[in-house]
């Protein structure tokens, strides 16, 4: 029985890194490790480096929009203002891009994103904060809103809550029915969990040393997710 389970267990790991030929390259698990690590890391980074916003977590946002409302701080309400209603806009703006080209929408999207993350990479540290802000959470929305789903599973390239509850569902199903798809959704959703974590320590990591320059590291998976999007539609 146990050896069983362990046969289970790593069949269900191996088949999450298993090409799928009929799987589209925007829904491979892995270009999704590559936003969600970028994604980490650009939350982290607009946190230590830019003020304590959180320019691509706008739950976080208007939780802080709240406090500073009820504390009269004008200043930190407009600044926490900019990040919200420009991640409404990126959705708007990405829908319609959708609808237009959408065939080319993912990679034109990663190419703008790298281009625009190198651009704020190497901008003077006296920039406002707010353009930084609204940089990221108007690319977030837009990366959000393209990207959706890998393998059939909803993923967010930005959010752990929901794989915090994806993953804890699909454990009970496995715990429950022994289910093999079941647990290949839940290492879906904890793989995501530990690459934002980790994108967010690396940031971390080497904020101190690079200050502004550091957010050029998150364009790096990026360029990966982009390469093999191209190549593959090439």
């Amino acid at each position: 029985m146990f050896a069983v389970k362990i046969r289970f267990y790593f069949s269900s790991i191996a088949a999450i890194f298993t090409p799928v030929e009929k799987t589209a390259t925007v829904e491979r698990y892995h270009i999704f490790v590559f936003l969600m690590l970028s994604g980490g890391f650009m939350g982290a980074y607009s946190y230590f480096l830019k003020g304590g916003v959180f320019a691509n977590a706008e739950t976080a946002n208007l939780l802080l929009l709240a406090l500073h409302l009820a504390e009269m701080d004008w200043d930190a309400v407009l600044m926490t203002l900019v990040p919200i209603l420009t991640f409404f806009l990126g959705s708007f703006v990405s829908e319609f891009f959708r609808s237009k080209i959408s065939r080319s929408w993912p990679k034109l999207l990663l190419l703008f994103e790298v281009l625009l993350i190198s651009l704020l990479s190497f901008l003077p540290e006296s920039t406002p904060f707010p353009i930084f802000h609204s940089s990221i959470a108007l690319i977030s929305s837009m990366q959000y809103n393209t990207f959706q789903k890998a393998r059939g599973v909803q993923l967010s390239t930005l959010f752990c809550t929901a794989h915090l509850r994806g993953g804890a569902s699909s454990f009970f199903h496995v715990y429950v029915e022994k289910d093999t798809k079941s647990l290949k959704r839940g290492l879906y959703h904890i793989g995501m969990i530990f690459t934002f974590v980790l994108g967010a320590f690396l940031c971390a990591v080497l904020s101190p040393y690079l200050e502004t320059r550091t957010l050029i590291f998150s364009a790096i998976p990026l360029l990966f997710a982009l390469k093999e999007i191209w190549m593959s539609e090439s």
